[in-house]
């Protein structure tokens, strides 16, 4: 039986039991950092039985309104399982999502990818993965070659990486000060002050790998958050001083990361993406491409003729 859970009525041990043993483990979907993520009290939850099965839903009201979204620096949410199960009960968990919500856009995960096939949605969600177990050697060979030539650019500029020496909070501001300033981002204030919270305790629990690129004058081009999450690595957050691009800081900050890591079982999760420049820097380091569904779902039909037409302006 699926059980409909407020935040409140939700058992935070049993809830990280169930999702550090689903087959699509990660930290981001556990109690706490759903808590950190998102504002206090906003994510409820969808529950199989005795936590078998969960489903995070982080949400937020228009009024009266409540719809389910997907929150800034989530990598992964979707439907946690302790073994494979039946695509019925996919259908009941979306369904049951429908009773509460008027609106729902969730980015599922890995496995959810690989078992969601037959309910036709596509994947709108692309991310690009580098198994890390080779030598450096054998994965700078698999380097496209204009990866390699910017990394040899890089190099003449005499630049310097640093490990956990950058302030989390220099490498945002980084990033507000030169692509955070485009239009195109959404981020706001408490956006970003989320955002050092979350790393704050990531740093606290040994969870978060900072890298750095300073120029030989000791400026700030460059600054990446990884998270340590099981096996994988999340490239999570980054920032680069657009005045310094010549420098190249990301191709040489990336390929230092790669070199730290190599001969290893992790596997580095790129987190998207779906912009075709950012894709192709991926794809130059080795990343394999991975589909994961972005499902949208109306609690009705004209629910979705009231919406549709505004979400397509958004």
């Amino acid at each position: 039986m699926i059980r409909y859970l407020k935040h409140s009525e939700i058992d935070p041990e049993k809830w990280n039991l169930a999702v550090r043993n689903s087959l699509s483990s990660t930290i981001f979907a556990e109690y706490e950092m759903l808590d950190f993520l998102t504002r206090p009290d906003t994510w409820d939850a969808l529950v199989l039985d005795h936590y078998e099965t969960v489903m995070p839903l982080p949400f937020r009201k228009k009024g009266v309104l409540k719809y389910v979204y997907t929150p800034f620096f989530m990598p992964q949410m979707g439907i946690f399982y302790r073994q494979d199960i039946l695509m019925s009960d996919y259908v009941h968990f979306l369904q049951e999502i429908s009773k509460h919500y008027v609106l729902a856009d969730v980015l599922m995960n890995e496995q959810n990818a690989q078992d969601i096939d037959e309910l036709e949605f596509p994947p709108h969600f692309v991310s690009y993965t580098l198994s890390m177990h080779l030598t450096y050697n054998e994965l700078y060979s698999q380097f496209h070659e204009n990866t390699r030539r910017n990394i040899k650019a890089a190099l003449k500029h005499q630049c310097r990486i640093t490990v956990q020496e950058e302030k989390v909070a220099d490498i945002i501001a980084l990033f507000r000060e030169n692509k955070g300033s485009e239009e195109a981002v959404n981020f706001r204030d408490d956006d970003y002050a989320r955002l050092q919270m979350v790393s704050d305790y990531l740093l606290e629990h040994n969870l978060l790998e900072v890298y750095g690129v300073r120029t030989n004058d000791n400026k700030l081009a460059a600054g990446a958050l990884f998270v340590k999450d099981g096996k994988r690595r999340w490239f999570w957050f980054s920032g680069r001083d657009n005045q310094l691009s010549e420098c190249k800081p990301m191709f040489l900050l990336l390929d230092a990361y790669i070199r730290d890591h190599a001969e290893s079982d992790l596997v580095l999760d790129f987190n998207g993406s779906s912009n075709p420049n950012v894709a192709r820097l991926y794809q130059g380091f080795g990343g394999l491409k991975l589909l994961v569904p972005f499902i949208r779902l109306f609690k009705n039909k004209l629910w979705e003729i009231l919406l549709s037409e505004r979400l397509s302006k958004l």
